[in-house]
Order: structure tokens, then C-alpha cells, then sequence
């Protein structure tokens, strides 16, 4: 279970690396940084850990049973809801006794450290070669020890603006298929949407319960294919007007020219969210640019022209 938002992992900059755990965890034990330095993520069965917070008060608590607890009275709780610490503290009520509530019972637990990320939406200054912004640490209580997991944040180099050309290529064979092979120019776009609905499953599963984004690529992407799919059955039927074949096509090219627009950023960003190799949403999201833009002055041209048969 999560405290925080699991919409806060987003593709993004910086990345965050532990450096060391001193002392070694037992086994049974993992910490580890989930969506590049959106969630600290501490797994135990059959120990019990203790999570401090930026006071040192108790705020996370894992028993021995896998029992994850959380106290609503540490001011570490209200401050965590927002990555970036937007939060209102005026009618937060100070109280020395815990108020300890359950958040799952698996033995897991993620959480918002604003000591591990950066704290504004600007990106951060680096202090060397590498790409350093600050080094950190969090600490821990393991089974009454006390443990301090140590970390640095990096700035990451963005990916190549030239994975915008995908999309122009897609242009060019969307354009040549709209005006010599009309039947395989909607498979072509149902193709594309059929891909990216596959990489939207993957992206969805690869990041674990309490971190997963809202499923844009998926949603859009399986949309835009179920309509491809329609409109290429309706356009095998060459003895009936194309009026809604047509309309259709180019309904998918809007949903998955929408969709590319609102995932542009994922492109030349270092970390994609839940995918590997990041290549593979690198290249579909200019893909369904293209085919998309494609799609849709086509359905339009013609509607306009009424040159849909």
C-alpha cells in the first residue's frame, strides 16, 4: 500500500540510487525506489520496520505479521500526500500519541520522501559531471536496530528530439496508403492503436499496486482500436457509402492524435514510466502522432469533398 498518490509517478528527469545500507538489512528485508524518486518502497515478511518520520516521530510501522500501519497524527503523514509538499498544515492538530491505522497487510509499504526527490517542478541544478543534485538519507529501525539507507538523486540527460522523426515517417506512409491503398491504410491505423493498447498493458503492469499512473496510453489506445476495427470492416463492404467507415477512421486518428499529445513529454524523457526498454513508447507515441494527424484530415478532406467512395 501507498501513502501518497500513485499518479505522482510520471515520466521525469531525475532519478534517485541508493548507495548504501549500513547495516546490511536481514534477510526478508528490501528498500528500493520505485518511479525513478517517486516512492521509497520497503518489503518485509516475518520482521518488524520501523519508519521514522522528518521529526522522528513514528509514521510507518511494518510488524512481524506484515501488518502495515500508518499514524495520521505525524505531521510526516500530511506533509507526504503531495510530492511536492502543497499541502495545508493549518488545521493540523499536533498530537504526542500515535493514531496508528492499517494500510494493508502484505507487508509492503510506499511512500512519498521529500528527502529523496526534487522538490520543485523546475528542474534541478547539478553540482558535478554525473549529474548529482544532492545526496541523502533516510533512516530506519529494523528489528530495534537502527539502519540508514543512504542515496543520491541524479539529473538525467533527455532522450534525442529525434525520436519525433518516427512520427514524420509514419506521416509519409500514412499519406501514401490514404491515396493508393485505402483497405490497408485503416489497417495500418489499427495496427498502430493495437500496439500501443499492448504497450499501455505492459506500462500498467510494470509498476506494482499503489504506483500505478492513470492508464492514458491504454484508454486512448484501445479506444482508437476498437473504431480502427470497425471502420475496417465497414470499409470491406465497398457496395455501401464510406460516409461512417470514413468518419470512423477518422474518429481513431483524433483519439490517438489526443493521446499522443497528452503523453508528448514521455518521449525525450530519461525515465518512462513502467516500460522497458523506454524505446518502445519513444517510438509509438510519434507513431500515433502521425497516423493519427493522418487519419484525420483524410476523413475530414473527404467528408467535405464527399469523395468517400
Amino acid at each position: 500500500m501507498h501513502a501518497g498518490s500513485g499518479d505522482a509517478v510520471q515520466p521525469r528527469d531525475t532519478e534517485s540510487v541508493i548507495t548504501g545500507i549500513a547495516p546490511a538489512l536481514p534477510a526478508g528485508v528490501q528498500i528500493d525506489i520505485v518511479g525513478s524518486d517517486t516512492f521509497v518502497r520497503v518489503r518485509s515478511q516475518g520482521h518488524d520496520v520501523q519508519i521514522p518520520g522528518y521529526q522522528d516521530e513514528p509514521y510507518l510501522h511494518i510488524r512481524t505479521t506484515g501488518e502495515v500501519l500508518i499514524n495520521d497524527a505525524s505531521p510526516t503523514s500530511l506533509l507526504n500526500s503531495d510530492r511536492y509538499g502543497n499541502v495545508d498544515m493549518s488545521n493540523y492538530v499536533e498530537s504526542k500519541t500515535p493514531q496508528w491505522r492499517t494500510l494493508a497487510t502484505d507487508g509492503m509499504v510506499l511512500w512519498h520522501d521529500h528527502r529523496v526527490h526534487w522538490m520543485s517542478p523546475k528542474p534541478p541544478a547539478v553540482i558535478d559531471a554525473k549529474g548529482t543534485v544532492l545526496d541523502w538519507q533516510v533512516p530506519l529501525v529494523v528489528d530495534n536496530t537502527k539502519t540508514l539507507v543512504s542515496g543520491t538523486l541524479f539529473l538525467r540527460s533527455q532522450a534525442t528530439v529525434l525520436w519525433w522523426l518516427v512520427g514524420l515517417l509514419v506521416v509519409l506512409l500514412g499519406v501514401f496508403l490514404s491515396l493508393a491503398k485505402r483497405q490497408l491504410f485503416v489497417f495500418a491505423t489499427a495496427a498502430i492503436a493495437f500496439i500501443a493498447t499492448v504497450i499501455g498493458v505492459v506500462q500498467w503492469m510494470g509498476l506494482p499496486t499503489g504506483a500505478r499512473i492513470t492508464p492514458l496510453l491504454l484508454m486512448f489506445s484501445a479506444g482508437a482500436f476498437v473504431i480502427a476495427v470497425i471502420a475496417a470492416l465497414l470499409s470491406r463492404n465497398v457496395s455501401r457509402p464510406q460516409h461512417i467507415a470514413v468518419s470512423l477512421h477518422a474518429g481513431a486518428g483524433a483519439t490517438m492524435a489526443v493521446c499522443a499529445w497528452l503523453l508528448a513529454s514521455v518521449v525525450r524523457a530519461a525515465y518512462v514510466p513502467g516500460v522497458e526498454p523506454a524505446w518502445l513508447v519513444r517510438a509509438i507515441i510519434p507513431a500515433m502522432m502521425g497516423m493519427g494527424c493522418v487519419a484525420m484530415v483524410d476523413g475530414v478532406t473527404r467528408i467535405v469533398r464527399n469523395t468517400t467512395d
